[in-house]
């Protein structure tokens, strides 16, 4: 057995321990579970930045042996609660916090900047919708393409779960908080989204920009492209930093994953080939 499955063979019945340790009636204040040790790092959340993580988690393993990196995902809710309730030491999050997860004890540590694409069936001929088209789309008032100069076939909808991030943002920015179509399919993450609009004619979403294949069609955004350069300069609306919450200041090997995930050699060897470094992004 390869000494990775080994980690992971050993450690899941610790974490079954752990998570029954947090349902005693007594509280952790907050800290990770001591019969982990000081050289695990856990981690859940975002289901957008669960491969970025993995990928981090790989490559530090193998820089360091003696240490194990378990990532899961959950969503972006799921994690800020478990970091908040020391399940895990870091939380992945899509979004940014809500104020009533935002005790001040929470530290971010923003990782990359993303960008939001509407996409659509290939079939769909239309390629540009502007900001009221997509609105009224994704609630509902717009049901057919022909309405937006498309081919007259019915609108079928596809959306993020009510645990995401991604769907947070999108339902802020782009609807303004408005509710989505009921008919809406919901989908657990940005590759699912990505095979369900691929496999329906007449579909459409939206996925995270280093999602986009050629198995879907990209529209522009009220005349814009959605590229990494028109989300750093402002014209493309549809961008969001993904973070990295710890609890507090990171210690460890929490600290030293980070770190990591922050250096030169990850961001512009990794992460610049789905986002936009956050290395590459001048201080305002």
């Amino acid at each position: 057995m390869p000494e990775r499955m080994r980690k992971h063979a050993v450690l899941l019945p610790l974490e079954l321990i752990c998570m029954a340790v947090l349902l005693l009636p007594f509280s952790l204040g907050g800290t990770a579970c001591s019969v982990w040790g000081t050289n695990v790092v856990r981690i859940s959340g975002s289901t957008t930045l669960l491969p970025l993580v993995q990928e981090g988690a790989d490559r530090f393993m193998d820089m360091y042996s003696d240490k194990t990196v378990l990532v899961q995902g959950g969503g972006s809710s799921v994690g800020i609660a478990q970091v908040k309730e020391g399940i895990v030491d870091i939380a992945n999050s899509s979004r940014e916090l809500k104020p009533e997860e935002d005790d001040g004890k929470l530290v971010d540590h923003p990782i990359a900047l993303d960008v939001i694409v509407i996409v659509v069936h290939p079939g769909v001929s239309v390629n540009d919708l502007d900001v009221e088209q997509v609105k009224d789309i994704f609630t509902g008032r717009v049901t057919n393409w022909s309405e937006v100069g498309g081919a007259d076939a019915p609108i079928l909808v596809v959306v993020r779960d009510r645990a995401s991030g991604t769907r947070e943002m999108f339902d802020k920015e782009a609807l303004e908080d408005e509710d989505v179509v009921g008919s809406a399919i919901e989908s657990n993450s940005n590759g699912i989204v990505r095979e369900t609009v691929a496999a329906t004619p007449n579909s459409i979403g939206y996925i995270s920009i280093g999602y986009v294949s050629e198995s879907i069609k990209p529209l522009s955004y009220d005349g814009v492209i959605a590229t990494s350069d028109n989300a750093l300069n402002g014209t493309y609306t549809l961008s969001r930093y993904l973070h990295m919450f710890s609890y507090g200041e990171p210690t460890g090997s929490a600290r030293e994953f980070i770190d990591y995930m922050l250096s030169e050699e990850f961001q512009l060897g990794v992460v610049a080939q789905e986002y936009i470094p956050v290395i590459g992004i001048e201080d305002e």
